[in-house]
């Protein structure tokens, strides 16, 4: 039972109480006091009549007798001492023998409780209230008890005594007295509930305040777990961000994550990511997708479809049902029904992406899904800037700004790289140096704007004439160039660079010069350049816009680092 219930049943009960205890007073201690002063009248009777009995029962013969003078005396004397208002004799058939009222002498009571009770030896009495018939049919102007008192004489029934008492004055100070006791009662009880109706009403506050409160904790309760869950999931998202600085490794995996931690929308195990790039929507994570969805969104831009109205509102669109959804203008083969939720990826005031998952149809996303969605969406969409940032930093560390090729520290890394797996797996390695010919003729005749762009021309001859698998071009310095060829050998680099001089010479009007040197097990990294640039000067001095190879470098033990040797000619 509730606090709520309990409180109502005590003032119930407690209502009840009062209510019983009134009429407990008025229907039953009432009646009983009356019926205590009935008895107690009665026995006063019977006791006058004892004592009046002696002088009309003759000794020896068992009968009444005629009442004389001294009856009449001892009957008035008993009048006076005990207030009675009238005495009556009565013969065995119940005519009146004598009586303190004369009228009644002579007169024969024929009523069955005299006959049927008294005349079996057992007293009767009876209460005349004022105004009402006595048992005689006598109208009384008081408060009577009229009681019949049998003589009896060895077990023989000699006549009766009539006896009136008048108790007038008792009823009066008995009622008097339960109406001061009911009144004082009544008042008790009633303060007494009131009291408690003010108690409970307090209670009942109280615990209403106790309620809400309760109430509060558990809608509190609710919300902490809720914001828990929340935290929670941008807690692995933002873990699995730190993971990886590679969009393409990074973002299947947040997927995954936003899929797997939002059980709570019931999402399907099947949804994507797409990054902007201008107009243009590229797909780079995805779930479930089977080849005929991927078809359809190879060539995506930001007007098509939910996703692309999401990247120009900025806003997250929820779609009830793909089926009935004008917006979803994308359909593909076996295509079932599905809702969408697809969420803008921000950083700041621009859209980077969109992240797009599928929902069961007809669900419906509440405000703190929809909040938690918009702080996952900001969040991929700053990390994807920063991975963009970072690799756009790293590009221009690691480039040269106006060729696009690789700089020199970018150049010795990959170089290193190469010397080692080519020691390792015992592969050939070869390394041109390149060097536009008369460079400074150029630019003096055609200025430096030309010279730049000269630069950039050759640049794109250089990634156009190696293969895929060689690493990158590199500008060495000036209008110099090094190129590294992996498995590849003095006779296969010699190829390759003629092939590439040939192609500057037709298509740019202008010669270059490359020397080239093979990488022997044992030589170190300077060595080897020191070689390609020792070869790059034969061809400078055997009369440019040729390729010249190093003579077979001797192995040697390996000296210095990255920095170490003397500097390269330029």
């Amino acid at each position: 039972m509730s606090n709520r219930a309990l409180l109502r049943l005590i003032i119930a009960t407690s209502f009840l109480a009062v209510v019983f205890l009134s009429s407990l007073s008025i229907f039953v201690l009432s009646p009983a006091y009356k019926r205590l002063i009935i008895r107690n009248t009665e026995l006063e009777a019977v006791k006058i009549a004892r004592h009046l009995q002696a002088m009309v029962v003759a000794e020896g013969n068992g009968s009444l007798v005629e009442s004389g003078p001294a009856f009449v005396e001892m009957v008035l004397e008993a009048v006076r001492d005990f207030g009675l208002m009238k005495i009556k004799l009565f013969a065995p058939d119940g005519e009146t023998l004598f009586s303190t009222a004369p009228r009644d002498i002579g007169v024969i009571n024929r009523h069955d409780y005299f006959h049927r009770q008294v005349a079996r030896g057992e007293v009767f009495t009876k209460v005349i209230r004022k105004d009402e018939k006595s048992l005689e049919e006598q109208v009384v102007t008081v408060d009577v008890v009229e009681t019949y008192v049998p003589i009896m004489a060895a077990g023989k029934f000699l006549g009766a005594f009539e006896i009136y008492l008048e108790i007038t004055e008792e009823i009066r100070e008995l009622e008097g007295l339960l109406f001061r006791t009911n009144g004082l009662m009544l008042l008790a009880a009633g303060g007494l509930f009131v009291a408690l109706l003010v108690i409970s009403r307090r209670a009942l506050l109280n615990l209403a305040a106790h309620e809400r409160a309760q109430r509060r904790i558990v809608e509190q309760s609710e919300e902490l777990r809720i914001r828990n869950h929340e935290l929670s999931v941008i807690n692995d998202i933002s873990r699995v961000l730190s993971e990886s600085t590679e969009l393409r490794d990074l973002l299947p995996q947040v997927l995954e994550t936003v899929v797997d931690r939002l059980a709570v929308l019931r999402l399907a195990w099947k949804g994507g990511i797409m990054l902007v790039n201008g107009e243009r929507m590229e797909l780079v994570a995805h779930l479930g997708h089977p080849e005929s969805f991927l078809a359809l969104h190879q060539n995506l831009t930001i007007r098509d479809c939910l996703c692309g109205l999401a990247v120009r509102t900025g806003e997250v669109i929820c779609s009830a049902d793909s089926h009935d959804d004008a917006h979803h203008t994308i359909v593909y083969p076996g295509m079932e029904p599905h809702g969408h939720i697809i969420v803008p990826l921000h950083s700041g005031s621009r859209v980077v992406g969109v992240l797009y998952l599928y929902l069961p149809v007809d669900t419906e996303v509440g405000e703190d899904n929809l909040e938690l969605l918009k702080s996952i969406g900001n969040q991929i969409g700053l990390a994807v800037d920063n991975v963009r940032l970072y690799e756009e930093t790293k590009r221009l560390a690691l480039h040269d700004p106006l060729t696009g090729l690789a700089n020199r520290r970018y150049m010795e890394m990959n170089l290193k790289k190469a010397i080692n797996l080519a020691e390792r797996y015992r592969q050939p390695l070869t390394v041109a140096l390149l060097d536009i010919d008369y460079f400074k003729a150029y630019n003096d005749t055609y200025g430096h704007t030309a010279g730049d762009e000269l630069l950039v021309e050759v640049a794109g001859k250089l990634i156009k004439g190696t293969r895929n698998t060689d690493q990158p071009a590199a500008r060495y310095g000036g209008e110099e160039f090094l190129l590294t060829l992996p498995s590849t050998g003095l006779e296969g680099g010699g190829i390759v660079a003629e092939r590439i001089r040939k192609a500057i010479g037709d298509e740019l009007g202008i010669t270059v010069s490359i020397g080239l040197a093979e990488f022997q097990p044992g030589i170190s990294r300077d060595a080897l350049v020191d070689a390609a640039d020792q070869a790059l000067y034969r061809a400078k001095e055997n009369g440019r816009n040729r390729v010249e190879c190093a003579p077979r470098l001797s192995s040697s033990p390996r000296s210095g680092g990255p920095e170490d040797g003397p500097p390269i000619n330029e």
